[in-house]
């Protein structure tokens, strides 16, 4: 592991050359510059100072939500160098599993069953063996209906004359 990759490594980021970082290995946590491009020895030791002094901010730590964070960062970090390291590869583990992860998806939503449709020659015996009609109901017509004001001038039977008739 090169210097850079240490330091991507404790600090969870990718960083590239010139880093200048502090270190508390007691408390895991570590302190970084905020501009690497300007760094001399007087800039140098007076951010030590502030550190020592506990003035500037300590990131890092061990609690729970680095431990989770560490563990989405050496994912991503190892997706990363695979894909760096040759795109064949890449893609043989993790493109041919997408590709049959999504088609056995597709099938299972998006294709219609064709086992359970019936064949149309049977439809048809079962359909001329219930049918109670040997034609077709004649269509209604004007002529074939009442008149509207008869309908109208009829009386109205309640519940009781109908079961005497």
């Amino acid at each position: 592991m090169t210097e850079t990759e240490t330091v991507n490594s404790i600090a969870m980021s990718f960083m590239s050359a010139p880093v200048f970082m502090v270190m508390d290995t007691h408390e895991h946590t570590y302190y970084m510059t905020p501009g690497p491009e300007n760094l001399t020895v007087i800039t140098m030791a007076d951010y030590l100072t502030s550190v020592a002094e506990g003035k500037e901010q300590a990131k890092g730590g061990s609690g729970v939500l680095m431990g989770i964070k560490r563990v989405f960062y050496d994912l991503i970090s190892l997706v990363l160098s695979i894909w760096q390291a040759s795109r064949w590869l890449f893609l043989l583990m993790f493109g041919l599993p997408t590709l049959i992860i999504s088609f056995i998806c597709y099938s299972l939503c998006c294709m219609e069953p064709l086992d359970d449709i019936p064949d149309e020659d049977e439809e048809d015996e079962e359909d001329e063996k219930n049918c109670p009609y040997d034609a077709p109901p004649p269509a209604l017509t004007s002529e074939s209906l009442p008149p509207y004001d008869s309908l109208e001038n009829s009386p109205v039977k309640s519940k009781e004359e109908k079961k005497q008739e």
